[in-house]
């Protein structure tokens, strides 16, 4: 059989996650430059997520019946590419909400057909190890990106006399690494002559997952499928309530990430560079205990772990306003955040392998791969409603609070250093 074994296309994704993690938290600080209300913000972050869920649905239903993988790693990796250089020519709210869809759409495509693609370049018996592999190659980049973000954001605004154009051209560099990715795909890359029926899979996928605001994956297997009627499942009681608890979970986790880097500026006073290092913490510390999870979730179970996981969390996200209120100097408002932040990458990747864990216990024997699309589907809904919810019930803080922030108080529109935060015009006129 011609199998592309000795192919390194996986490594395609080392730029598409630089790009990811460069960009991902740079997203809802630049729709608060533009002047975007908590509102839009969060419909900004649920744009992604309200793109990417139904899309892949689509683009995994045509890989399956052209039984091709490439072009759609190549739609993937370059339309994320175009959508991230679509951000930073954008000059109002309504361009960045259709350049968020187009993200979602398009950065999709390569979701379903890089995993199966993955299986079918490697013998059964690789299978796991390819997909932690590849979850290594993703997590790297993606804090690779977040450290470029760092270092970019210190530089990049003396260097192009705004922060607002600082954040452009990351947009732009994202849109290179992206493009960078379409580009080894298509050098690497050739169609295998094994295929693999994704409905077939029941394999566990306990590896490390970045954890995102937008609901957009690295790779995804199984997805839920409305127009698929051939195979019906019905999942247990049991499995559904879980499901149900999910939704929950992660509309709570989007909720809070989709507005967190705005708290962190006005609440902490922190500027873009410590925002990306407070991300840093969270996805480092994910990175560094996932090989030790798997052990600590056999000896204690996947439901108890999960179930301290999340109050864990419930936990960390309020101690961050408690943070935020106390009146403690910049240098320790900024070390409790990132302290925080590392504990809810700790119970991030304990809710990840435990879930996947929990999912794959409880479905029927015949019913996996529909219980892990049904699972993929509900986190997707989940980082819907999440900053939704979140921006409606800032409603009152917008009228009462940032509007009046902006307005009758300049001088709190400065940062530490003295200098006028993005999108105040009125404290950058001349005296």
């Amino acid at each position: 059989m011609d199998r592309t074994d000795g192919s390194h296309w996986f490594y395609s994704y080392l730029p598409q996650g630089v790009a990811g993690g460069a960009t991902s938290t740079l997203i809802p600080l630049f729709a608060y430059a533009l002047g975007g209300s908590l509102l839009t913000v969060g419909i900004i972050a649920a744009a992604t997520s309200l793109a990417s869920v139904p899309a892949f649905i689509l683009w995994g239903s045509l890989s399956d019946r052209t039984a091709r993988r490439k072009i759609f790693l190549l739609i993937g990796f370059l339309g994320s590419g175009l959508a991230l250089f679509a951000m930073a020519l954008c000059g109002t709210m309504s361009q960045f909400y259709l350049a968020n869809l187009l993200a979602g759409f398009l950065g999709a495509a390569s979701g379903p057909a890089g995993t199966v693609l993955l299986m079918e370049t490697s013998k059964r018996t690789e299978w796991p190890a390819r997909l932690a592999l590849v979850s290594r190659i993703g997590a790297i980049g993606w804090v690779a990106g977040l450290g470029m973000g760092v270092a970019w954001l210190a530089i990049g605004p003396g260097l192009l006399s705004a922060e607002l154009s600082s954040m452009r051209a990351l947009f732009v560099i994202g849109a290179a690494l992206g493009l960078l990715s379409g580009l080894l795909v298509q050098v690497w890359t050739r169609e295998p002559a094994v295929r693999v029926d994704r409905r077939d899979v029941h394999l566990t996928d306990v590896h490390a997952r970045i954890e995102r605001g937008r609901y957009l994956p690295i790779r995804i297997l199984h997805y839920i499928n409305p127009l698929d009627w051939r195979r019906k499942v019905r999942l247990p009681h049991a499995l559904r309530m879980y499901l149900v608890c999910v939704f929950l979970l992660f509309g709570g986790f989007t909720a809070f990430y989709g507005f967190f880097p705005i708290f962190l500026k006005q609440s902490y006073g922190l500027g873009s560079p410590e925002i990306f290092a407070v991300y840093i913490a969270s996805q480092a510390t994910s990175i560094a205990v996932y090989p030790r999870v798997g052990r600590w979730v056999s000896a204690r179970g996947d439901r108890s772990t999960q179930l301290y996981a999340a109050v864990g969390r419930s936990m960390l996200f309020p101690s961050f306003l408690l943070v935020g209120i106390a009146a403690l100097p910049y240098g320790a408002r900024l070390g409790a955040a990132i302290a925080l932040h590392a504990g809810v990458g700790l119970c991030w990747a304990l809710i990840n392998v435990a879930g996947s864990m929990l999912v794959s216990r409880l479905a029927p024997e015949n019913g996996r791969a529909e219980a892990f699309g049904t699972y993929n589907a509900v986190q997707g809904f989940g980082s819907i409603l999440g900053p939704l919810l979140g921006g409606f019930a800032a409603i009152p803080r917008i009228r009462d609070g940032v509007r009046h922030e902006r307005g009758p108080h300049p001088r709190r529109l400065r940062d530490s250093c003295g200098h006028a935060r993005v999108g105040d015009r009125s404290a950058q006129r001349k005296p």
